[in-house]
């Protein structure tokens, strides 16, 4: 699986990522606005965007928030993708351009259990809310655990 940093000018591969999340409404009723209206005009400011795609098409994307607030907007990989570390790739690529092993993520109600540590990932909920992006559903809010060595290395020289 190969893993692109979007750049403004990639204008047909942000459609893609927009297209390929558009199911996301089903959990974040305003997720095509907040793309168009936030992500699409910091792309390579406060914001980011990674495609991951193979020879069959979209496999997942990450998409970062790095301003005074550091963390993980979206990280989606596609399900026949979900066991070949994808999920990890995405989680090393964010730590490094959050330049932190904590990274903050919502995650929904809906689809918590792809982030519990039986899936491979350490995430940790702060706290709870309702009706954050949809009526009568609850969001967690936390955090994900993921040690990354290269980051490690970076810091110490």
């Amino acid at each position: 699986m190969n893993i692109l940093k979007l750049k403004e000018t990639d204008t047909d591969k942000i459609r893609l990522v927009k297209k390929s999340l558009i199911g996301l409404r089903d959990y974040y009723p305003e997720f095509s606005s907040w793309f168009d209206f936030k992500i699409l005009p910091n792309i390579n400011k406060s914001r980011e965007i990674f495609l991951a795609y193979n020879s069959n098409g979209f496999g997942g994307a990450l998409i970062t928030k790095n301003s005074k607030e550091k963390k993980i907007c979206t990280l989606f990989v596609r399900e026949e993708n979900r066991y070949n570390r994808l999920g990890s790739d995405f989680l090393r690529i964010a730590s490094e351009e959050l330049e932190t092993y904590k990274l903050p993520i919502t995650v929904s109600k809906n689809v918590i259990n792809v982030f519990t540590n039986a899936n491979g990932f350490n995430f940790f909920t702060e706290r709870i809310e309702n009706n954050l992006y949809k009526k009568d559903v609850d969001e967690y809010i936390g955090y994900i655990l993921f040690h990354n060595p290269d980051l490690e290395l970076k810091r110490n020289k």
